[in-house]
């Protein structure tokens, strides 16, 4: 789960730099490249919104199977 808080952390700094009409970190959006499967080509903010979607998604797979 640790790997999921991680993951939307560093999308929520590439969504602030780019709200704050800043650059965002290269190495954040290298992170968010490679943590995104087929994300090569999406702008930065679709990128960290994936992101964040693959993040909560595995989050709730993880609670799920606690739960069994």
């Amino acid at each position: 789960m640790l790997q999921s808080l991680a993951a939307m952390q560093t999308a929520l700094r590439v969504l602030t730099a780019i709200t704050e009409r800043q650059v965002p970190a290269p190495e954040d959006v290298a992170e968010l490249r490679q943590a995104v499967p087929n994300g090569a080509r999406l702008p930065n903010d679709e990128l960290a919104c994936e992101a964040i979607q693959i993040a909560l998604r595995r989050r709730a797979e993880v609670r799920r199977a606690a739960e069994r």
